[in-house]
């Protein structure tokens, strides 16, 4: 394993302290953060002049559709149900070595703008595992799991694959790779579903994945068929005694928020770029922080955003939630980099694995060029980063000490392949818009 020193670096540690060093030395050695602001000893088996480039903790993307990456831009400008009815016999129509190229391509996009880690929601899922696990990157990956019949779990074909994926790669490469389930959403599935899949979380301890409280249609749904809201019919069903990620939650009361208090394990995330384009509804956050539920933040998928960059989602959760609730003063910059990675981080089960930069932790970092005319002057490093930085300003991004993408380059990813592949896939998949 390489012991690389960083020299001359701007460093944001986001640890409980925040410091900020504006030039400082830092080693990582074994995937881990070895040193900071020490004097250097002992041998490098790599040296780089850092100045120039401030260092952080990588970024999270809480929750995403990573073989969804083959239909960006494939149906845009449009409501959600006409959207729907291109994107379904779209996704009808990828083969499994189709969603295995579209993961890797949602990772390298990820990897370029800066994330280290991802949440993967899609079918064919050991694909995306396949694709997490040659690429480096950290990833909990959940197979999508509807049913619009009777469900069987021993011949659904979803919970088999869950299954199958879970028993081969969960905790592969000491961890790095962590398999979760999920329920895609409560008028997707029915109750026999839910139950089932609480049942089968806790046993296997794993998260639980879910599209929830997303559109006013889904709310009605709940309530005409279950006289309840989304909520109240997970805790009926149990799935709050495992950790659940409720993606969206644009449209929870009072009522429900007051009984998420009451699961410390439970994480809402926000996916601003997709609910402004798909005109879902805007969640104010407020409602979730007030009341010390945690918040995580992400891209979704790309068909329903078009960009995997994390620092978009960072700049447009801190512009719109300030003017949601007439406060220039609500969520300061620093939170919302909190949000996005170590929050995102304690949503996919790895709280203290990473997300500071601090001895000890795994060495999941990224370098951001401070050279570039939009990051010039910096006053507050934290505000530079929530509301001026964007992933193309990433020069390098490092998960456990390796590095897997520097100044344009991929050392885990083969790019031209990656194009060509994605050309043919494409054309094959154009008839569809």
């Amino acid at each position: 394993m390489e012991r690389i020193l960083f020299e001359n670096a701007a460093i944001l540690t986001l640890d409980s302290e925040s410091r900020f060093y504006r030039s400082a030395d830092l080693v990582v050695s074994n995937g881990k953060i070895e040193s900071l602001n020490q004097p250097r000893s002992g041998n490098f088996t790599r040296i780089i002049n850092a100045s120039g480039l401030l260092l952080m903790p990588g970024l999270v993307n809480a929750h995403t559709h990573s073989p969804m990456s083959l239909l960006r831009g494939l149906r845009d400008d449009c409501p959600l149900d006409e959207w729907l009815q291109v994107i379904w016999p779209a996704e009808n129509a990828m083969s499994r070595q189709d969603c295995y190229n579209g993961a890797l391509l949602g990772i390298a996009e990820a990897v370029a703008s800066g994330t280290t880690s991802v949440t993967d929601m899609y079918r064919h899922s050991a694909e995306s595992v396949r694709a997490a696990a040659e690429s480096g990157i950290k990833a909990n990956i959940c197979e999508s799991i509807t049913c619009d019949g009777e469900f069987v779990p021993e011949i659904h074909e979803g919970v088999r694959e869950c299954i199958s994926v879970w028993n081969e790669w969960n905790g592969y490469d000491n961890g790095r790779i962590l398999c979760d389930t999920t329920i895609q959403s409560l008028w997707q599935t029915p109750p026999s579903l839910w139950e089932y899949i609480s049942g089968l979380a806790q046993e296997k301890e794993m998260g639980i994945h879910i599209h929830c409280a997303e559109t006013k249609s889904e709310m009605q749904h709940c309530a005409s068929h279950y006289s309840a809201s989304p909520i109240e019919l997970l805790e009926r069903f149990g799935v709050f005694h495992s950790r659940t990620i409720l993606v969206h939650g644009i449209y929870l009361s009072e009522k429900d928020v007051n009984l998420l208090q009451n699961y410390s394990d439970t994480f809402i995330v926000h996916d601003p770029a997709s609910n402004l384009k798909c005109c879902c509804g805007f969640a104010n956050l407020r409602k979730y922080t007030g009341h010390g539920i945690p918040v995580a933040l992400a891209t979704d998928g790309v068909c329903s955003n078009n960009s995997g960059d994390m620092f978009e989602a960072i700049r447009l959760t801190g512009l719109l939630q300030k003017m949601l609730n007439d406060d220039p003063a609500f969520l300061p910059a620093e939170d919302i980099l909190r949000m996005a990675i170590q929050n995102g981080l304690n949503s996919q089960g790895r709280t203290n694995e990473a997300g500071m930069i601090v001895p000890g932790m795994d060495a999941d970092l990224i370098a951001v060029d401070l050279s570039v005319p939009g990051m010039m002057p910096m006053y507050h490093p934290e505000a530079n980063l929530a509301y001026s930085a964007s992933g193309g300003m990433v020069r390098m991004t490092m998960v456990r000490g390796n590095v897997l993408y520097e100044n344009g380059e991929y050392t885990t990813i083969d790019i031209e392949k990656l194009r060509y592949e994605t050309a043919g896939i494409a054309k094959r998949l154009s008839r569809f818009s």
